[in-house]
């Protein structure tokens, strides 16, 4: 019968371990420390997700010293000739699979340093012909100006790419970013955007079908005005999206009969948003347009809706929501989520009788899984 270290030797029940302690970096680096058995793999729990890229700048080798260097010009960094110094560095990049480039709400300042050293890494790395993290699968990018034309940011390996855009005028718009990311990383699955999203603004943008194998699109967090949503819809329009997550701050002033029929695969969509113009008139606006594009593969459906109105509203808006989702069920949807807000009140919210029965699941037998929620 194996002892308390024999098993902890076998590699099932380390890796059970280590996985636990993957929020406890100060444990995960005792363990690399402990036993020589342990290092390598308490070393790679402990790089695979770093929440930033500034404990890489102090491994880079002395001869490319100058990637962290500001005053570093495109001319500089080609002039680098490939070495074989770079041993250090390779070793813990290799063990990292997701990547934040740095703090982008409260460090701009050093964010910036820190993303343009990153940057200039791919250009002289890539000389190599190499990335600096070749096993990267998930990236966090911030966009706040243009991007080197030698660089390649996004690592053939990525899987999952969160896009941040700051309100900046000078960063490269959407569309070219989208471009680079899926020619670099041709196997994109997931793809999150936050923030304000900028466009090249044009007047006919067609469908990309190099798009092809995105399949989840994140905009929960994005600054979502009608002329970028209609762009961003258009691009990805024949993409295999399966996943759809939005926020909208308002009715969108969008011709839909000039964008494409698009996600024909789409199975789970989640609105959220607060609405001044109402939630009623959202709703009677908004519903049509779910109902008519995606109701054919459409599975799952969650609401999040905040929005002005009268409280004697709410019940004729439950009403209307669901008279007009009614189309989605027939046509086979699976799960229904609704969350709506309410006007403050001191007792509970109660409903007509007629309003309470639709909001049993007893009520749509059709439902795997139905859920309401109200909240103020």
């Amino acid at each position: 019968m194996p002892g308390p270290f024999e098993t902890l030797c076998i590699s099932e029940i380390l890796a059970v371990i280590l996985d636990g302690l993957q929020g406890d970096k100060k444990s995960l680096y005792h363990m690399s420390c402990c036993c020589r058995a342990f290092t390598d793999p308490a070393l790679d729990v402990l790089w695979r997700s770093m929440h930033s890229f500034a404990p890489f700048t102090s491994l880079i080798p002395q001869s490319a010293s100058f990637a962290n260097d500001s005053r570093t010009t495109d001319h500089n960094l080609l002039k680098y000739r490939p070495s074989n110094d770079w041993k250090t560095f390779d070793k813990y990049a290799a063990r990292v699979r997701s990547l934040c480039i740095g703090d982008y709400i409260n460090n701009i300042a050093d964010l910036v340093k820190t993303q343009d050293c990153y940057t200039r890494l791919t250009v002289i790395r890539g000389q190599d012909g190499c990335h600096p993290f070749p096993k990267l699968q998930s990236l966090t990018y911030i966009l706040y100006g243009p991007i080197y034309p030698q660089a390649k940011p996004f690592p053939p390996s990525l899987r999952s790419l969160t896009l941040v855009c700051p309100d900046a005028i000078d960063c490269d718009p959407i569309e070219l970013v989208l471009d680079r990311a899926v020619a670099e990383a041709p196997r994109l699955k997931e793809l999150r955007i936050i923030g304000l999203i900028r466009t090249l603004r044009t007047l006919h943008p067609t469908p990309q079908p190099h798009f092809g194998q995105i399949e989840s699109l994140d905009l929960s967090k994005a600054y979502i005005r009608g002329p970028e949503l209609a762009t961003l819809c258009t691009l990805l329009s024949q993409a295999p999206i399966s996943d759809l997550k939005i926020h909208l701050q308002d009715r969108l002033d969008i011709n839909w009969d000039a964008i494409p029929p698009m996600f024909p695969a789409l199975k789970q969509l989640d609105v959220r948003g607060s609405m001044s113009s109402g939630v009623a008139t959202v709703f009677d606006y908004l519903i049509p347009i779910i109902v008519e594009t995606f109701g054919k593969s459409l599975k799952s459906l969650d609401f999040h809706i905040n929005g002005p109105r009268p409280r004697a509203e709410d019940s004729d808006v439950i009403k209307s929501i669901f008279q007009g989702l009614e189309p989605l069920m027939e046509a086979g949807l699976e799960s229904l989520r609704l969350f709506l807000q309410v006007g403050p009140t001191l007792r509970p919210v109660q409903f007509p009788p007629e309003v309470q029965s639709m909001l049993e699941p007893s009520a749509w037998p059709s439902l795997k899984h139905f859920h309401f929620a109200i909240k103020e």
